[in-house]
């Protein structure tokens, strides 16, 4: 079997698509208006790991940061995110070194990584149909990689967060003009008009086979089910929309179709998909409740809970500086714990934590870190989750890196060098070494 490789025009295209992605929704939601051998998969493996039972091992203090090493990549310079095919000696000695100094000098536990569906498809844009064997769709050297990838964290003593993104999550009729999957596209598949079917089969087969392969799918902390059909990877649109009311609606049939397969899919434990609280300091959400800045986690709970009564090993959310309370004078941190339940507070990640390099983000915001420093930005939100008891955090981001300069949000700079103000309080939260 020929192993696929993105051409290099691709490649290209798929980068400045990737690197324009993050800086539009670094802005947009605050402001939102609305060379590896390759594996044939028999059906016994297929059964093994669909029959397996789910023993699911939920952590606590999980201390991490996400993954966007400044590590140059023969195919792919200038992209931020770890690259899995071709995952070569050179470049993996170095993607290991990040993850032990991760560990040892910044004394965490934990990191973010993103899987993009472009990546596991051996045909660009061309994404499994429902049901279709992984064998005939997937860029079989990415999976078996992102598996190795793991056993390297293993070694690191680093536990992951997998964000699974795929960018189907509402039909292409909907919005047409702003989904990121186009016809004729070249990277991301364009949704149909049950895009959750085919969804489900991604999730499941891309699960499935990593916790096959790796050697230590113990290190796995959790699948998180993700993606948006405007950015890709990104977090999904759970939020209400007065002006365009179908995308909560085909967005809601979407999660009651998936997450039902999602979280049976393996054996590790399964996140919700990120929810976002919104900020917006625009017309539309200033003239919102707080309660309806808190609708994607209003919606999500009802959900899978309520509804679906498949409740998630974990609650991951996006958390902004200084919003318990707000400068409205409301504690949101406190009323999503009594949205999801004060007893699932424990279960909680509080993630992409907006420490340093966020100002351009914040400026459109009701939030506000004036006056204070990017060390007491991240103690805040460290002194907010030990008084939630939440289960975990990581922030945003690792590594500033040279392609995106307007937007400097590592804890390491892009020379390799540590930012000493916060290091010092980041290495405190773990225990002492």
């Amino acid at each position: 079997m020929i192993v696929y490789r993105m051409p290099t025009s691709h490649i290209a295209k798929l980068i400045v698509l990737l690197l324009t992605i993050i800086l539009g929704v670094l802005n947009a939601f605050v402001g939102a208006e609305p060379t590896t051998a390759t594996h044939q998969e028999t059906s016994a493996e297929r059964v093994e790991a669909k029959s397996a039972s789910r023993t699911p091992d939920i952590q606590k203090d999980l201390r991490g940061v996400f993954f966007n090493p400044n590590i140059r990549h023969k195919c792919f310079a200038g992209y931020p995110w770890p690259i899995f095919d071709p995952y070569g000696p050179e470049y993996r000695a170095k993607i290991r070194a990040a993850l032990r100094e991760i560990a040892d000098d910044a004394n965490l536990n934990f990191i973010d990584v993103v899987i993009a569906i472009p990546f596991t498809l051996a045909r660009s844009a061309q994404a499994p149909k429902a049901n279709q064997s992984l064998r005939d769709w997937a860029n079989i050297a990415y999976l078996k990689n992102a598996a190795a990838f793991v056993d390297d964290c293993h070694d690191a003593g680093i536990f992951i967060q997998f964000d699974l993104v795929d960018n189907r999550w509402i039909p292409y009729f909907v919005d047409s003009k702003n989904h990121i999957g186009r016809p004729g596209g070249d990277c991301w598949p364009v949704a149909d008009e049950t895009p959750w079917d085919e969804s489900a089969t991604w999730y499941t087969q891309v699960i499935e086979y990593i916790e096959l392969h790796t050697k230590h799918p113990e290190n796995i902390a959790m699948w998180g089910m993700m993606g948006n059909y405007q950015y890709g990877a990104a977090e999904p649109v759970l939020w209400d929309n007065d002006n365009i009311p179908e995308i909560s609606e085909y967005t809601e049939k979407f999660v009651k179709k998936v997450w039902p397969v999602f979280k049976a899919a393996g054996k590790r434990p399964k996140a919700s998909p990120i929810m976002l609280p919104i900020f917006s300091n625009n017309p539309y959400w200033m003239a919102k409740t707080p309660d309806d800045r808190l609708s994607a986690f209003k919606n999500l709970k009802k959900w899978l809970v309520d509804d679906l009564a498949l409740r998630p090993d974990y609650w991951v959310m996006t958390t902004y500086p200084y919003c318990d309370p707000a400068t409205d004078g409301f504690y949101y941190l406190r009323r999503i714990v009594e949205i999801l339940g004060k007893a699932n507070a424990s279960r909680i990640i509080s993630t992409d934590f907006k420490g340093p390099g966020h100002e351009q983000e914040l400026a459109c915001s009701i939030i506000s870190t004036a006056g204070h420093s990017g060390r007491e930005i991240l103690e805040w939100h460290f002194k907010k989750c030990v008084a939630y008891s939440f289960a975990g955090w990581w922030i945003f981001s690792y590594q500033d890196h040279e392609a995106l300069e307007a937007q400097q949000t590592g804890i390491r700079g892009a020379n390799g060098q540590w930012k000493a103000d916060l290091l010092t309080v980041i290495r405190q939260q773990g225990p002492a070494k």
